[in-house]
């Protein structure tokens, strides 16, 4: 499996030399490294291949039996350090300059992320007002202090074995704010409202029964009052009601299936008369499947 995915790329040049096409050289990453398990004889088969690759820069072809030369090509790879073996065979390892870099610090996230979505609320092609742009530093100090707690409120035990939050998680949010853009950013109120349902995106989706997750609407709510309405002046007067208000929901078909548009849904009556037209155009062209739409149903296929 694994020979056939690294000799995809790779193209034949002359006798049974192979590498790249042209002049290229080619960069495997090979991700979560230390994941493969451990055979009875001690060996893991993917390190091998890879290990007898760096070292003699040949393998062989699993049909004709004839070696094969593959040049112009490193690797770069990563380990897990929460699962699998935390080690690797040395004769493999040698062949690697190796690093290891811990959790990134709230000032470095907070300089980090906060960039990225200045950079992005700034876009001229936006031309977003000011009270919106000013929010960014707030989002990202709520989505650090969100995830801060999460972490700690919210670990994984046998039955919740899933629930382990890290970096991924938090740069999901970031990912889901910058798919808005001036049409679904008016006011300071529709960011916040994106912001909540990122965060239940990411966070909410993965919790399991009524206790947590009613914890953790209490934990999104108490954040969102501590840093939009008391560090934002414009925020202060701000009616719960407006952003607490339901549904709270973006996805790319909320203005009908066509040109993906990052927009919310403004109720439930005009989502069910989505899915039901795309269920319509579903039935038309395949096999016919009859979906019961209720609410959760509906918000299963938004995400």
């Amino acid at each position: 499996m694994l020979q056939k995915i690294l000799e995809k790329p790779l193209e034949k040049k002359a006798g049974r030399n192979y590498g790249p096409p042209g002049n290229k050289t080619l960069i495997y990453f090979i991700d979560d490294m230390n994941m493969p398990e451990v055979d009875s004889y001690g060996t893991v088969q993917p390190h091998t291949l890879i290990r007898q690759h760096l070292d003699y820069s040949h393998w062989y072809d699993r049909t004709k039996l004839s070696l094969k030369d593959i040049h112009k090509c490193q690797y770069v790879a990563c380990m897990n350090p929460t699962a699998g073996s935390f080690t690797i065979n040395p004769r493999l390892q040698r062949h690697f300059c190796v690093f290891a870099v811990s959790f990134p610090g709230v000032e470095s996230l907070n300089t980090i992320y906060h960039s990225i979505l200045t950079q992005h609320l700034t876009n001229p092609d936006f031309r977003l007002p000011q009270t919106i742009v000013r929010l960014s530093s707030n989002i990202v100090a709520a989505s650090l202090s969100l995830h801060h707690k999460v972490t700690l409120l919210f670990l994984p035990t046998a039955i919740k074995s899933h629930y382990i939050f890290n970096l991924r998680d938090f740069s999901s949010i970031f990912q889901g704010l910058l798919f808005s853009t001036n049409e679904c950013l008016s006011a300071p109120t529709d960011l916040v409202r994106l912001w909540m349902h990122e965060t239940q995106r990411v966070y909410g989706d993965k919790l399991i029964d009524d206790k947590d997750i009613e914890a953790f609407t209490k934990i999104q709510t108490d954040i969102v009052k501590k840093s939009f309405e008391t560090l934002n002046p414009w925020l202060q007067e701000l009616d719960e009601s407006v952003l607490m208000e339901k549904p709270n929901i973006y996805c790319h078909f909320a203005q009908g299936i066509g040109e993906p548009k990052y927009m919310p849904i403004t109720d439930w009556k005009l989502l069910t008369n989505l899915l039901q037209d795309a269920l319509v155009s579903y039935n038309d062209l395949v096999a016919a499947m009859n979906l019961v739409l209720f609410e959760d149903a509906m918000m299963h296929v938004c995400r």
